[in-house]
């Protein structure tokens, strides 16, 4: 995968993340540590 498609694929969950808050109405939503990892080890090439 490029890396055009991975920052695209990104920007698109932080809009489905942002869109999914405001339904909510949650101001933030919370990460734990491990879904901070696994965030995190998506973003590794």
């Amino acid at each position: 995968m490029s890396d055009h498609v991975k920052h695209a694929e990104n920007l698109v969950l932080r809009h489905q993340l942002t869109v999914l808050q405001r339904q909510l109405g949650t101001p933030r939503v919370k990460f734990t540590p491990v879904d901070r990892a696994f965030l995190a080890a998506l973003l590794v090439p």
